[in-house]
């Protein structure tokens, strides 16, 4: 009988999906062990998350340990939450780390998974100082990759948005409607069963598309952020409340560029220019035209099979995950006839 080994299989993995991977799957073994002896220490259903604060992240006693504010966005202590994870992160990150590298990948998680908690952490503490409910820093823990998930789907909309996927099979939907998706489901479960760790799916949404509308650092180093209209916020809402979105986005950002936290589009880009808004006439259509040659020669890479710089190994695209089918590595040149769309506003 052939000797069966892993190895081929193991080799083909991108370096950093197989860290990421295996990260997760270690921190949540540990998260799930310890969680099982708190249960049985527990006299009440429910109180065994804050015997946990340096491992998930309980926002009443965690400040104690602020690396929770990571380790928290790796540990799923549910069997099947584990199970969805080992099967939709990998996917998704050997595409991602296909297109980025290596170093963008890990970057992206990192930002996506602290970032969300941070927001979550801040969050219970106004719910506990508005409404004085002890359960937003004593009870349910914030843990899992919901955040993350979300996160990869925001960033896949922003490279193959009109790319179909199939949904249980069934139902064939476009890639840019699947965060929306998700965060229908995260606004049902936040209603019915409170807002952790569900309400994770939102701050995640929110992270990462921040990161990669305004900070990603484009592949040829020119600009940062994604210009194009089509990745504007109002977008991600139904088209009769876009242009209230839309004022209210311009303002936040107006007040932004006050802070001195972003710069306008509208300034000459440079190397190190934190752009965010489509700026009027050449700006933009510079910006476009930026975005229309990275993602040619994004493509004509994908197509020849050579990795993004900085990624260690070639991957091959995901197909399906938890019934879900994940964009394939051919269809990144399908966005190159929908970034040049827009009108002549500025959206966020």
């Amino acid at each position: 009988m052939p000797a069966i080994s892993f190895l081929p299989f193991l080799s083909s993995i991108p370096l950093g999906t197989r860290l990421i991977t295996l990260t997760i799957l270690l921190f949540s073994i540990i998260g799930q062990g310890l969680s099982y002896l708190a249960r049985e220490n527990s006299p009440e259903p429910g109180s065994w998350g804050i015997q946990l604060p340096w491992l998930v992240m309980a926002p009443g006693i965690s400040y104690w340990y602020p690396w929770t504010l990571f380790t928290a966005g790796l540990v799923e202590l549910s069997l099947m939450g584990l199970i969805v994870s080992l099967i939709s992160i990998p996917l998704a990150c050997r595409y991602l780390e296909r297109v980025w590298g290596i170093r963008e990948l890990i970057k992206f998680s990192i930002i996506t998974i602290v970032g969300s908690n941070v927001i979550a952490f801040g969050f219970s503490w106004i719910v506990w100082f508005v409404l004085g409910q002890e359960d937003a820093l004593y009870g349910l823990p914030y843990h899992g990759l919901s955040g993350l998930q979300v996160g990869f789907l925001v960033a896949f909309t922003q490279l193959i948005p009109e790319h179909q996927v199939q949904l249980l099979g069934k139902f064939k939907v476009k890639v840019k409607t699947l965060p929306g998706i998700h965060l229908l489901i995260s606004n049902i479960t936040v209603i019915v069963f409170g807002p952790s760790p569900t309400i994770l799916i939102q701050f995640g949404f929110i992270i990462a598309w921040g990161y990669l509308r305004f900070f990603k650092l484009s592949e040829n180093g020119d600009f940062r952020g994604d210009r194009s209209e089509t990745f504007a916020f109002q977008y991600w809402f139904p088209p009769p409340i876009r242009p209230y979105i839309a004022m209210l986005g311009n303002q936040v950002f107006k007040i932004a560029v006050r802070l001195k936290l972003v710069q306008p589009w509208d300034e000459p880009v440079t190397g190190n220019s934190y752009s965010l808004l489509p700026g009027p006439g050449g700006a933009r259509a510079e910006a476009e035209r930026r975005r229309a040659l990275a993602l040619k020669a994004l493509d004509a890479r994908l197509a020849s099979g050579s990795p993004a710089p900085g990624s260690t190994s070639l991957a091959t695209s995901p197909n399906t995950a938890s019934g879900a089918t994940v964009p394939s590595t051919s269809a990144p040149s399908a966005i190159q006839a929908t970034t040049t769309k827009g009108s002549a506003e500025s959206k966020v």
